[in-house]
């Protein structure tokens, strides 16, 4: 019995200390894509001050007052 509990307790220490690290790799962040055409491989384009925003690739052009990425 005394093993079993031991055996969890280290497998929900071990998904603890891992999660963070998983949520990082989910949740990958870009730089932030500057007004007009984008040279980067790929950039985050922001309305303004806003949290809002989307992905935007080279050869794209990025409207930084709607948060829009053109081609």
């Amino acid at each position: 019995m005394h093993r079993t509990s031991l055996l969890f307790a280290l497998l929900a220490l071990s998904f603890l200390a891992t999660e963070p690290a998983l949520a990082a790799i989910k949740f990958k962040r870009f730089p932030a894509c500057p007004e007009g055409a984008v040279s980067v491989r790929t950039c985050e384009c922001h309305a303004g001050t806003s949290g809002r925003y989307r992905f935007c690739h080279a050869g794209n052009s990025c409207d930084t007052q709607t948060g829009k990425c053109h081609k």
